[in-house]
């Protein structure tokens, strides 16, 4: 059982905003202020006591009842009694009775109440929330990047084996070092083929020793698997004059000399890679995960509920590491074609790249594997865009298995694989600036360069835009939205430190009627009311935005791809469509954030109209205003109201049958 009036943490963040707003001890000039006008109308109160007791003894001789027919109750005296104690300022702070009820009953077990909410919400989401599906889509791509190498060793040893010429084989586990300085971390996993035939290598990411394991492990067989296909390409190119065109490479692989399954085989040696790169990813997010969550309860026990919406800041922080982790881009250094047997090196890449065009036609592959053996003959734009393209195409085309999906996760993830996608564009855009004697600089000269780049920044900018929502600004709204309720909360304590003082006149008027509480201050009763239960609204209302956004962006996720082909009838579309194709999806989920999540601090105002009382856009309607036309905002000089406005007396008249 929660006990309201327990004085919560001194470091609970919203006991820190109501004692700022009501000090608990000192003298503040805050109290004095207050002092001087709560003891005016503490004396304007005397005054008026003293005119309705004339009124009262003139109507008791006049009825013979005592404060006549009108106001012969007995509450009419002790209305009086509590209002002029409800005002009374206290010598030592200057605050009056009513403040510090306001403080130590009605703020403290609204707090209490909703930090009560948070930490059962919050457990609950520590034992039974799902981790970060981290998504590895790489595997292809690697699996070609190690056949090049494996080839090119295989033909050099079979070319030079005359010579006692031979390239060196990379350990299968690869070689652990440590990464030049500049580099900017701390070692790297090489397998290296010596100067000719190149060298591909993974970072060792710190204090992610599993990860790393899984990794060097994942390599190794494809490492293993591969250089056994490579020696089809040795005999080929050492001992034959190579294919000269597709048919002939139908011919070799009807006679057994190449395989008929390369492509399928690639194709299952990814999948396996991705599968175990993204299953030991997904172990270190439950593991980070975890600790996260059991620092958020913590952090809940002793901050309070304001911080309760941090959980999807730190799924954001999560999200950014595993997909990190789950998407690194090997660093390829790519076999020398120029330097020795360079004939036998060029005849068994381009035995290759006709096997692959002529498998194409029968297997569906996707862009990572085209690239991953022709990105070198592309041409300079499709180099440049290719990253975003082939990342963003692959992430909206692979649907997840899972059952276990977090919606927010998936959403979070595809911004970061939006965001290095964008950062892989600009840094090859960087590549195709820094090399001066390149085909795109003696084609177009280097105004060309320049016009390329250019052009791509309209690409690059609407993806760093697009994953910068779904990465980082709509995880974080709502904890934003908590930390407004916060400062709403503020504001109505704010409000009803001033208010207060005057609804505490209103107990003086000797109002008819057999209710102890009068026609007269009923409504100030409700607004107090108002403030005990918005901490707690604000919380039933995160929680309730969280199912909610959680179903309708798995909803969207699971139309998406659907809608994605039928509006290009089966087609992968081109870059510039997928982008508008997403932004409108952005905007769809921005939306559906907005309407769940502002609910934090618009629910406190709409409740009231359950209560037949007029409700108020309240602070919601600033963010709405904000989001939607800043400037337009800022130019009205005005704010919302905090608390709805009592109905009119026309509107009470007419409501009463009885308008005058």
């Amino acid at each position: 059982m929660i006990d309201l009036l327990a004085e919560p943490p001194s470091t609970d963040i919203a006991w820190q905003i109501v004692n700022a707003v009501l000090p608990s001890k000192d003298t503040t000039m805050w109290g004095h202020v207050l002092q001087v006008f709560a003891s005016v109308l503490f004396f304007l109160g005397g005054l008026f006591v003293a005119y309705q007791t004339v009124v009262g003894i003139v109507a008791t001789a006049h009825t013979g009842q005592v404060l006549g027919n009108r106001w012969h109750q007995i509450w009419v005296p002790l209305r009086i009694v509590v209002g002029l104690g409800l005002l009374a300022p206290l010598p030592s702070t200057g605050f009056s009775s009513v403040h510090y009820i306001l403080r130590d009953v009605v703020a403290r077990a609204g707090i209490n109440l909703a930090n009560g909410l948070s930490g059962t919400g919050i457990k609950t989401v520590a034992e039974d929330g799902t981790t970060i599906l981290p998504v590895s889509v790489d595997g292809s791509t690697v699996a070609m990047t190690v056949l090049q190498h494996e080839i090119c060793a295989a033909v050099y040893n079979q070319a030079g084996d005359l010579w006692g010429w031979s390239a060196r084989l990379a350990e299968p586990e690869g070689v652990v070092t440590e990464a030049a300085p500049e580099a900017g971390f701390g070692k790297v996993v090489t397998w290296s083929y010596g100067g000719t035939c190149g060298r591909f290598s993974y970072t060792v990411p710190e204090n992610r020793e599993a990860f790393t394991a899984v990794r060097r492990e994942a390599v190794k067989a494809l490492v293993l698997k591969l250089r056994e296909e490579a020696q089809r390409y040795a005999k080929l190119a050492a001992e034959t004059s190579g294919l000269s065109s597709a048919a002939a490479a139908t011919n070799a692989v009807s006679l057994d000399i190449l395989s008929p399954r390369l492509v399928q085989d690639i194709r299952a040696a990814g999948a396996a890679f991705d599968e175990a790169i993204a299953a030991a990813a997904k172990a270190e997010a439950a593991a980070i995960d975890t600790a996260g969550r059991s620092g958020l309860v913590k952090a809940a026990e002793q901050q309070g509920f304001l911080t309760t919406g941090m959980y999807w800041l730190n799924l954001s922080q999560v999200s950014s590491l595993t997909t990190s982790l789950s998407n690194e881009r090997i660093e390829n250094v790519q076999p020398r074609v120029d330097g020795d047997f360079s004939e036998a090196l060029d005849r068994a890449f381009a035995a290759l790249r006709l096997q692959l065009s002529g498998e194409a036609e029968r297997v569906s592959l996707s862009a990572n594997d085209f690239s991953a053996a022709g990105d070198e003959t592309a041409d300079a734009t499709t180099k440049l865009l290719a990253p975003v393209a082939r990342s963003i195409i692959e992430w909206a085309a692979t649907p997840s298995d899972d059952k276990d999906k977090d919606a927010m996760g998936a959403l979070v993830s595809s911004g970061h694989a939006m965001l290095a996608a964008a950062w892989a564009a600009i840094v090859a855009g960087g590549t195709i600036a820094a090399v001066s004697k390149n085909a795109v600089a003696e084609f177009f000269g280097s105004g060309g360069v320049n016009y390329l780049l250019d052009w791509s920044k309209w690409i690059t900018g609407p993806v760093f835009l697009i994953g910068g929502l779904r990465a980082y600004v709509i995880p974080i709204m709502p904890h934003v939205f908590m930390i407004m309720s916060g400062v709403a909360l503020l504001a109505a304590l704010m409000e009803a430190m001033i208010a207060l003082p005057l609804w505490c006149l209103r107990w003086l008027k000797m109002d008819s009627g057999d209710d102890f509480a009068g026609d007269s201050v009923r409504l100030g009763i409700l607004f107090t009311v108002n403030i005990f239960l918005r901490p707690a609204l604000a919380v039933l209302a995160l929680f309730g935005a969280y199912g909610f956004f959680d179903v309708v962006l798995g909803a969207l996720d699971s139309l998406w791809p659907t809608a994605f082909l039928a509006q290009t009838g089966g087609h992968v579309v081109g870059l510039l469509g997928f982008l508008f194709l997403t932004a409108i999806q952005t905007y769809m989920i921005w939306y559906s954030c907005i309407k769940g999540f502002g609910q934090i601090w618009a629910l406190p105002d709409r409740v009231l109209t359950w209560f037949g009382l007029p409700g108020t856009a309240g602070e919601s309607g600033l963010v709405s205003g904000a989001f939607g036309g800043m400037l337009a905002l800022a130019g009205r000089g005005g704010l919302p109201k905090i608390l709805p406005q009592a109905p009119s007396k026309h509107e009470k008249l007419k409501e009463e049958g009885s308008p005058k």
